[in-house]
């Protein structure tokens, strides 16, 4: 009878580690998931920062008077691209905290 009862606790026993170790592991994947994409995050916002510093850098060694002469199109233009990019990167932005 005591030999029943040892094997029914043993069992029950490795059946509550099985699934500890299941859970265990899914948190493990979900914590890498997260890693890997904050990761990216990082990588993709100084990427972008460059890109924003080279775009000023490049906007800044445009001659006025050449700026004159096309009028206030080539600003407009500009600003207006500007515009529509932080308006696309707010809507992603928006997207990931859903």
């Amino acid at each position: 009878m005591q030999i029943v009862k040892m094997k029914t606790k043993l069992e029950e026993k490795i059946k509550a580690l099985e699934e500890e170790r299941r859970i265990l592991l899914e948190e493990r994947d979900k914590l890498k998931e997260v890693l890997e994409l904050s990761e990216k995050a990082k990588t993709l916002e100084v990427e972008v920062n460059k890109l924003k510093e080279e775009i000023k850098s490049l906007r800044d060694k445009i001659p006025e008077e050449i700026l004159e002469e096309l009028g206030k199109t080539v600003p407009e233009m500009l600003s207006g691209e500007e515009k529509e990019r932080e308006e696309c990167c707010q809507e992603d932005e928006e997207e990931e905290l859903l």
